[in-house]
């Protein structure tokens, strides 16, 4: 298991889940299972080390601004579930997120959010966020907490790491979220550079 072998997986899970918004997390938590459970456990856990990695990478204050902007807040666990979400767009948004978070603007999902025709929490995916262990416990048949860290090294490819300089702005989702865009500068004007 390497990162491109992880990505193959992922993009064939959402292939498997189809194009519809309505219900993505469970959709893709199913396709994603069902894509795992033809793995031995050992490649699963890997597979999790991988899915961990690239979840991390979208630990950023920029990023956090743009989940705040789509949904109408965030905290720690919307962060996380925020994170699979944007892995669960595919390899190719995910990695122009990761650019520029101000991309996520011209996604029909976060167009469809700021329109109100697809759920706000579309892209909080939380039982994504967890698919390799539940796809570990099952292969492995045991009521366990199906933790997969295999404690091996992860080499991802090298996309920016680092966010936007704060503080930062991004103006394309201000413009589709304004109201939410007042309440960030409240909260957080460290990040928007509003005093």
């Amino acid at each position: 298991m390497d990162e491109h072998h992880c990505w193959e997986i992922i993009e064939a899970a959402r292939g498997e889940a189809g194009p519809v918004w309505d219900n993505l997390d469970v959709r893709l938590e199913s396709a994603l299972v069902a894509q795992l459970v033809r793995l031995p456990p050992a490649q699963v856990a890997r597979f999790g080390d991988y899915f961990r990695a690239l979840r991390q990478r979208v630990h950023r204050d920029d990023l956090f601004m743009a989940a705040f902007l789509i949904h109408h807040g965030c905290g720690d666990d919307s962060l996380g579930d925020f994170s699979a979400g944007l892995i669960g767009l595919g390899r190719d948004w995910y990695e122009r997120v990761l650019q520029d978070p101000d991309v996520l603007a011209g996604h029909p999902a976060v167009r469809g959010v700021a329109a109100g025709r697809v759920d706000i929490g579309v892209l909080l995916t939380e039982r994504f966020r967890w698919a390799p262990q539940r796809a570990l416990r099952e292969l492995a048949g045991e009521e366990n907490d199906g933790y997969y860290d295999t404690g091996e090294p992860v080499r991802l490819s090298d996309p920016p790491l680092t966010g936007a300089r704060l503080p930062c702005r991004l103006d394309a989702l201000a413009a589709l979220f304004p109201r939410q865009q007042q309440y960030l500068r409240e909260l957080y004007p460290h990040l928007t550079g509003v005093s």
